[in-house]
């Protein structure tokens, strides 16, 4: 008992120092193979340290507009003097004071509108008009400040046009969601269709999104400062009261980790305590359960070091994967303990003595499911290795404990097992031998070609373990903020930023004839809002000289009330313009909003640069795809992503199934190798029910509408491990109906445990791990009852 017990206390702090040790991720493209092209190594690289990655979108809600206003300031105010995000916007302070002097400064030079007509007679005139009808209107303060240094209304417009796509309103002084936008109607809407008000917000973080403490320390702030904003108002957090809403790819990677964690400890308390109790109910001696939990914590922590030896990192779902060995690895200690042999009246076989007889069978069994998961080690796709690197070890140092050193820790006659109770070995009984249950299989077959055989997940989201809710609300708040629906991308590099704009340019150019016979709705680009050098020196060149101005600037006044040098500030501007050089990537350090509307689209990529074209509303990607062709520019790179991503989730899925299949190959010449004077034909037999109940488990899941993935054929690997162990104890010849009573006694106590971990995992919020216990759940069912069914009738 003393050496038990050390022994379970080595292996907890073992267990515990591991995993202060162990770094958890949740990466999405871990389920993703290599990138095969240009266009799929872009939207990796995208995915793990794009612009995109460093986003957050902030919504407050559940209070009158007023005090979400305040809300909103207060908040927008203490991120932006946190020091941790590069941009807050929220339309308090969309533009500084010095980035408004810089961009009004640069106004000619930024703009499309510079052109010789802009400063003829004619066009001024009309300038002077709508400047003289602003002056009477609400907004008389602005239009004064600007007006007369900008007659002809550049700077304006072009703040109106870098806005004017933006699905947001301007209320109380900050930005709320619009009221007749499709997807804010909520519970609670008004009768004219609005939903309650929400304020929303935009942060960039100062970083890259591969930078996860980075994040999670964003998020961190983020709540901090909106329970300092919420205090202000000098009230608690109640029911009802506002509350933050927060989405990003930062966000779904602490929601991911958050929901794995949160279901593996589900798991882990619950399947524990029903396994516990079983367990307890079976055997009736906490030391045997203390000696069962030997082999699962050794093989839980030999997965868990092995993983993180070799990979740094240990991905939530591969460690979910690993914990269904709480239902596999037992198997072992439970098979050991239910196959003693009585020796004589009123004596037991020892524990040495059954281990040392069912070694070969349990050897064999292990080996054959490690086996099957160890040809997933040479896969390309991050997860798929990690999940078979887990498994693998679990088992086979699982096997070895229970064959090795549970002997010397276990007396030499454990208490017996309670059997169980007789209704259930009544109705099992007489499935023994009835090989008729192998029709499921052809059934299976027969359901499977009805329902149009397995069904492939090709949609990169859903194998994310974000969980719906959470995707659901990134959706609306990028569709509250304008957000554009990303299905097609125009990608291309150059060797520095200037270089990316010139392109940029050409690209723009080439987009034009589409937007005007409406292929095209529209797109974005860096050079809309930083045209490159070249082209502000030519617009600098555009500039009247200042006596023909002068001329004109009269001209257009006559008859207007302006004083005559009332657009002494324009000339002025116009000589400044003149002498400035152009402007650069480098002078946006003051320029906070400008930045970060350009750094998705422009932004440096190791020792180049990288630039980004956004299509919208593409009616013909054959004439977009075709007007970028006729550039003849090797750098330009357009990339549907809709059919790359699901291109990489079906290569994904195919060399899993490749892996899966080479898998089983492996089990089975392993099995043919080694039951003794069988050879391949005793290898089928003892593969028949784990082939039959593989085909009954994916009838089933095309029947419960469930898309195959790649954690589906992980799993069918699992189950089929499994139920190797079902195919071979049961089948163990035996010498008298009590023997076959104990054997089967055994492995139904293997089976309930392993379904008492699964039918929980089937439960779980996170699709992968929801996945994996469903397979597990039916495959394991079905092995059992058919290996039943193919196990030899004791001698009577």
């Amino acid at each position: 008992m003393r050496r038990l017990l050390l022994v379970l206390l080595a292996l907890a702090l073992l267990g515990l120092g591991l995993s202060r040790l162990v770094a958890f991720r949740a990466e999405l493209t871990d389920l993703l193979p290599p990138a095969r092209g240009p266009a799929t190594t872009f939207l990796l690289g995208e995915l793990r340290n794009g612009a995109a990655t460093t986003l957050m979108l902030a919504a407050i809600e559940g209070a009158p507009e007023p005090e979400l206003a305040r809300l909103s300031r207060d908040l927008g105010e203490a991120l932006r003097q946190s020091g941790r995000f590069s941009f807050v916007g929220n339309g308090a302070q969309d533009f500084s004071e010095a980035e408004r002097d810089l961009l009004f400064r640069y106004r000619y030079l930024l703009s499309a509108a510079t052109a010789p007509p802009l400063f003829e007679a004619p066009a001024l005139r009309a300038g002077m008009e709508r400047l003289l009808a602003g002056l009477r209107s609400a907004a008389a303060p602005l239009v004064a400040r600007f007006g007369f240094a900008d007659p002809a209304g550049v700077f304006l417009d072009t703040m109106r046009g870098w806005l004017g796509e933006s699905r947001v309103e301007l209320r109380h002084g900050v930005w709320f969601a619009g009221t007749g936008q499709e997807g804010t109607k909520q519970e609670g809407a008004g009768q004219d269709g609005a939903g309650p008000p929400r304020a929303l917000l935009l942060a960039r973080l100062a970083g890259t999104g591969s930078d996860t403490e980075a994040q999670a320390a964003a998020m961190a702030v983020f709540h901090e400062a909106f329970t300092r904003a919420g205090r202000g108002a000098g009230r608690g957090a109640g029911p009802g009261e506002a509350r933050l809403l927060l989405s990003g790819p930062g966000v779904f990677a602490a929601e991911a980790a958050a929901a794995v964690r949160a279901d593996v400890e589900m798991i882990a308390l619950l399947s524990g305590l029903l396994i516990l109790g079983f367990l307890l109910w079976r055997f009736r001696s906490a030391l045997v359960l203390a000696a069962v939990a030997v082999p699962l914590l050794a093989g839980m922590l030999a997965g868990l070091a092995a993983v993180a030896a070799w990979h740094g990192a240990v991905h939530g779902a591969a460690f979910g994967f690993g914990m269904t060995m709480l239902g596999v690895v037992v198997d072992y200690p439970l098979l050991l303990l239910g196959q003693r042999r009585p020796k004589g009246e009123g004596e037991e076989e020892a524990v040495a003595g059954a281990a040392r007889r069912i070694a070969p069978s349990l050897l064999l069994a292990a080996g054959s499911a490690a086996l099957g998961l160890t040809a997933m080690l040479a896969s390309d796709v991050p997860l798929l290795r990690q999940l078979g690197l887990f498994g693998a070890a679990g088992l086979l140092a699982g096997v070895a404990v229970t064959r090795w050193l549970l002997p010397s820790l276990l007396p030499a006659t454990p208490p017996p097992l309670r059997p169980l109770p007789g209704p259930v070995l009544a109705a099992l009984a007489p499935l023994r031998g009835r090989r008729r249950l192998l029709l499921a299989a052809p059934l299976a077959g027969l359901a499977l070609l009805a329902t149009g055989g397995p069904r492939w997940e090709d949609d990169l989201a859903r194998l994310s373990p974000v969980p719906e809710a959470q995707r659901a609300l990134d959706a609306e708040l990028r569709g509250q903020l304008g957000a554009p629906d990303v299905n097609l991308l125009v990608a291309f590099t150059a060797p520095d930023a200037e270089a990316v704009l010139r392109l940029s340019e050409r690209i723009d150019a080439a987009l034009a004839p589409l937007v005007a016979r409406g292929a095209l709705a529209g797109f974005d680009s860096p050079s809309r809002y930083l045209p490159s050098a070249a082209t502000q020196r030519a617009r600098q060149a555009a500039l009247p000289a200042p006596e023909s101005l002068r001329a004109r600037l009269a001209e257009a006044a006559a008859g207007l009330p302006f004083r005559p040098d009332a657009f002494r500030p324009f000339l002025d501007g116009l000589a400044e313009s003149r002498a400035l050089p152009p402007l650069t990537v480098a002078d946006l350090a003051t320029a906070p909003v400008l930045a970060a509307r350009l750094s998705p689209m422009l932004a440096p990529r190791g020792a180049a640069w990288q630039g980004l074209v956004i299509p919208a509303g593409v009616s013909d990607p054959a004439a977009l795809r075709q007007a970028l062709t006729a550039l003849g520019e090797p750098a330009i790179l357009f990339i549907d992503v809709k059919a790359e991503t699901t291109g990489l989730v079906l290569a994904a899925s195919r060399e899993a199934l490749f892996w899966a299949a080479a898998g089983a190959l492996g089990v089975l010449a392993l099995l043919a190798l080694g039951l003794r004077g069988g050879g391949p034909l005793a290898a089928l037999r003892r593969g028949a029910p784990i082939l039959a109940a593989l085909l009954v488990t994916l009838a089933a899941l095309a029947l419960l509408d469930q898309r195959l993935t790649p954690f589906h054929l992980a799993a069918l690997l699992l189950s089929a491990g499994v139920g190797i162990d079902y195919a071979l104890f049961l089948a163990r010849p035996a010498r008298d109906p009590a023997e076959a009573r104990r054997g089967l006694e055994a492995v139904l106590t293997c089976a309930v445990t392993t379904l008492l971990t699964f039918g929980l995992l089937a439960l779980c919020a996170t699709p992968v791990l929801r996945g994996i216990g469903l397979t597990v759940a039916i495959g394991v069912t079905a092995a059992f009852l058919l290996s039943l069914a193919l196990a030899p009738r004791p001698a009577r």
